[in-house]
């Protein structure tokens, strides 16, 4: 089984020449990762590309869980150092192990609002869970899961109350992010297979568009199904979407193929 891997990323048309997200590829070990650098902080960017950096040095040698909480400590002491102050990003991150001829094992690791996704036949599965304020909401049983995808899903405001419209409209409020404060990454792993793609977002995709746009993207992607997604979530900051978002792009597709 071949693994095709695809890359894009591009800065919100706000900052047009300080893309503030990162990404790494390393194909030989099998590991990519995007990262975004949070919002608000002058060296946002500079968290971002640490952290790329950290995690392709730090995955040769470490489980995902170590790799998180060194990186985790690498930016908090970069960012001390350098400006004064800890830097934040978000991550998220998987790692291919082959296990048979035709079935992959990927381990993926997250914190913040990037995500990972797993899509097969069946259709587009998020693995990641996102550490925002609906999934906190979620986790302390203010909403049930119906009710948070709703919200994280919505494109209209029909039938939310006035709590769930605020749930969405601070969707992009983060409850934890790497290189501030004390954080806990979510790790998980998932089998594929051949035909099946893993994908890898920032926020400024997965929030410009609907999994099921996402998944429909992909679908028809023939040849750079990452620059598919990126070009597409880039139309959505300049019309009138409900999701509409100036934000920066990444998006990473790793295509599991004969």
């Amino acid at each position: 089984m071949k693994l095709n891997y695809f890359a894009a990323s591009i800065p919100s048309i706000s900052h047009p020449k300080n893309n503030q997200d990162a990404y790494f590829i390393d194909e030989k070990e099998g590991v990519a990762g995007v990262f975004d650098g949070v919002g608000g902080l002058p060296h946002a960017g500079q968290a971002a590309s640490w952290a790329a950096s950290c995690f392709q040095t730090e995955l040769k040698l470490e489980s995902m869980e170590k790799a998180f909480q060194k990186c985790h400590l690498t930016l908090k002491e970069k960012g001390i150092e350098t400006f004064g102050r800890e830097g934040a990003t978000t991550a998220a991150i998987a790692k291919i192990y082959p296990t048979k001829e035709t079935e992959y094992l990927v381990v993926w690791g997250s914190v913040g609002d990037s995500r990972v996704y797993h899509l097969t036949s069946d259709g587009l599965r998020r693995s990641s869970i996102s550490d925002s304020l609906v999934t906190q909401a979620l986790e302390k049983g203010w909403i049930n899961q119906a009710k948070a995808e709703k919200i994280d899903q919505a494109t209209n405001l029909k039938g939310l109350n006035e709590i769930e419209k605020g749930l969405f409209q601070s969707r992009n409020i983060l409850t934890q992010a790497l290189g501030i404060g004390v954080f806990q990454p979510r790790i998980g792993k998932f089998k594929v297979k051949k035909g099946e793609s893993v994908i890898l977002t920032t926020d400024g995709v997965n929030d410009n568009l609907t999994d099921k746009e996402i998944a429909e993207i992909l679908k028809q992607a023939d040849k750079d199904p990452a620059k598919a997604l990126v070009e597409s979530a880039a139309k959505v900051p300049q019309s009138t979407s409900l999701r509409a978002k100036p934000d920066d792009m990444t998006a990473i597709v790793l295509k599991f193929e004969l």
